[in-house]
């Protein structure tokens, strides 16, 4: 919450920061302009409760514990184009609808998956017909979760695909604007379309693509913007999920739902586009 207070400060409050410094304005990106963006993040999640319910159950774990997927380096996956979209990356288009405001449109791929033998509390049922082991009636019970009950990920993709108001503040530049440091505020909000593998008393389930819910966040990010047409940009962003429709079980009538809470940070490198700008010359 403080990151989402902070953003928000920084995106509406400080319009005009670093504007009398020498050679700001040689930073700004003109109205018209657009940017593209590509990079990789990591993703930290907050504990969540998950309710799982089908033919047979209808249970709740609480304060489960979850972690990222990131794809151990190699060239092979991060510099093959054919392979981009294994590891958690992040794609944004952007445009400066106004002098240093913009609008962008993304897609942040991150994965999740909760820990392995873990015990959280359980409530609710499980039918004995599908596991003589784990069947039976719970109320705040102790349950480990490990591979014979339970495997619950989205690592083929807790994908957010969010649309932000942005807002670039200049605030250092020198040799004539070729050089320089800028800040990146925004807010957005979006969809969760996670793509959900789930084991479960020993059957796995490889679901599809699933739209499960939506999302917002706020980010704040510095960029070093390099001769008026690239940079590269640090960003952090905190975000809030509600998810009460994911496929868990192929076809089946069966959903789980829970609410993330995440924090995501990434570096990703991008130009400028200006297109327009011509039009908007004094």
């Amino acid at each position: 919450m403080r990151i989402t207070i902070s953003a928000a400060i920084l995106l509406f409050c400080l319009p005009t920061i670093g504007s009398a410094q020498m050679g700001i304005e040689d930073l700004k990106p003109k109205k018209g302009s657009f940017y593209l963006t590509w990079g990789y993040n990591r993703a930290y999640f907050d504990k969540s409760d998950i309710h799982f319910v089908g033919e047979g159950f209808d249970f709740t774990l609480e304060d489960v514990s979850a972690e990222d997927g990131p794809s151990p380096y190699s060239n092979k996956v991060y510099l093959d184009p054919q392979q981009l979209s294994i590891p958690q990356f992040n794609f944004r288009l952007g445009y400066y609808f106004k002098e240093n405001w913009a609008l962008s449109l993304g897609w942040d791929h991150m994965k999740y998956k909760i820990y392995q033998d873990q015990v959280v509390k359980i409530n609710g049922y499980i039918d004995p017909a599908l596991s003589a082991e784990y069947g039976g009636t719970y109320d705040n019970d102790n349950i480990a979760i490990d591979r014979k009950f339970l495997m619950f990920e989205h690592t083929n993709g807790f994908n957010f695909a969010r649309v932000a108001l942005e807002r670039r503040v200049p605030v250092w530049s020198t040799w004539e604007g070729r050089v320089g440091f800028a800040l990146n505020a925004g807010v957005s909000a979006g969809v969760i379309i996670p793509w959900t593998d789930m084991t479960f008393l020993g059957e796995n389930y490889a679901n599809w693509l699933h739209l499960a819910g939506g999302g917002v966040s706020a980010l704040l990010g510095v960029r070093l913007e390099l001769f008026q047409h690239l940079f590269i940009q640090y960003q952090a962003q905190y975000g809030y999920s509600w998810l009460p429709d994911i496929r868990i079980q192929n076809g089946a009538a069966s959903r789980a739902n829970q609410n993330i809470q995440f924090f995501e940070r990434s570096v990703v490198v991008g130009g400028y586009i200006p297109i327009f700008t011509g039009k908007n010359k004094s």
